[in-house]
């Protein structure tokens, strides 16, 4: 597999001659003559390397450098300067800055291509053994809020300076773009046309979103889309694919119980079951307990969560709850339509709100908990 490159330079003879060996190995290459181009580049071709000049007019290569790695959309990918700039302290500050490989000029631009290549193995056997942890966040059934926790978990966790990747497996039915107000360029819905054994880190990257929060998402399928059933085996490349990519990866799951539902509980480290304290969401909470134990999810690997839709009488309690369940409850929300309304409208997940309302505590406290059982859990391997 050859690859997407990037080359940075404000010099036109050295882009002509770097593309043009590049092209000969095999790879894409688009161009960009300084800082404000390459940035454009970024978002709309994806590269998986870049080449980089660091003498460049208005922002240099050092610093540009820097600016891709402080982004979580643009910190993985692998920067390579190719530079006039030989003096030591140079390198190292190229290499502080993130880079990759250092490359000094004039280069035979088939050493070039060669680096290049090693750089890129190197990037891809590291992201094909790191392994996040994978939690999956699943509704008792339809309406209980669970894409709601589930944004506003991955926005809290990712605030926090964790990496967080928020994958949304709902097939036909995903209203994350809309509730997040973002673009939803791709989707998993775009890669079911691909074979599971093509999808790879790299393309679950390159249809990823990055929210302000730092919290990056892989949409579901939206509400018009065709219905298709999520194959096991793409589901399973879905979030092996996202484990690569991140300390944590959250899933969006539906509340229908399909083969890939089982198959993704069944690589995750710990399943939060959302429901609502009434009667029938409860017996529909045990009913689906059995299906997540048979996934090999047991004991402390499973918690619930309640939404509190509206004040009601004739809720149960949370230790009767938990006595049904046989399962322990990681917090409670309490009724907030008003506020959720205001926070889908705005594109502002709740837990982003200024307000210190008692629903805006209730979903901080409950991503604290979540963030302690992380941490006091290995990554089970996917």
């Amino acid at each position: 597999m050859a690859g997407k490159i990037l080359v940075v330079d404000d010099d036109p003879l050295a882009v002509r001659l770097m593309k043009l060996s590049l092209v000969s190995e095999g790879f894409q290459v688009s161009t960009a003559a300084n800082a404000f181009e390459a940035l454009r580049a970024v978002q709309t071709e994806r590269p998986d390397l870049i080449v980089l000049d660091i003498m460049m007019p208005d922002i240099d290569g050092v610093q540009l450098c820097r600016h891709l790695r402080s982004q979580p959309a643009t910190a993985n990918i692998p920067i390579v300067f190719l530079t006039a700039k030989t003096q030591l302290d140079d390198k190292i500050a190229g290499l502080q800055a993130g880079a990759d490989d250092y490359i000094t000029k004039p280069a035979d631009p088939r050493e070039v291509a060669v680096r290049v290549q090693a750089v890129l193995a190197r990037t891809r056997r590291a992201a094909s053994s790191q392994q996040g942890r994978v939690l999956a966040i699943i509704g008792a059934k339809g309406g209980v809020g669970t894409s709601t926790i589930a944004l506003n978990l991955g926005v809290a966790l990712a605030k926090q300076q964790m990496s967080i990747l928020l994958l949304d497996l709902h097939h036909n039915a995903s209203t994350a773009a809309w509730q997040l107000k973002l673009p939803a360029r791709a989707s998993q819905a775009d890669m079911l046309a691909l074979p599971a054994d093509q999808i790879t880190p790299r393309e679950v990257e390159k249809t990823l979103v990055a929210h302000s929060s730092g919290l990056r998402v892989l949409f579901g399928a939206p509400v018009s889309a065709k219905l298709v059933e999520l194959p096991e085996a793409h589901a399973t490349a879905f979030i092996r694919s996202a484990a690569s990519l991140a300390e944590v990866v959250l899933l969006d799951l539906p509340h229908m119980l399909s083969p890939a539902s089982k198959q993704a509980l069944s690589l995750s480290d710990m399943v939060i079951l959302v429901l609502s304290p009434d009667p029938l969401t409860v017996a529909c909470a045990e009913q689906i307990v059995p299906f997540i134990e048979s996934a090999g999810m047991t004991g402390e690997t499973v918690a619930f969560v309640i939404v509190n839709r509206v004040q009601s009488a004739v809720g149960l309690t949370v230790s009767e709850i938990e006595r049904r369940l046989q399962k322990r409850c990681l917090g409670m929300m309490p009724p907030a339509l008003e506020e959720l309304a205001f926070a889908d409208r705005q594109g502002v997940p709740l837990v982003l709100s200024p307000t210190q309302s008692v629903a805006t505590i209730a979903l901080r406290e409950m991503a604290e908990r979540v963030q302690d059982k992380i941490a006091g859990r290995a990554p089970r391997p996917h």
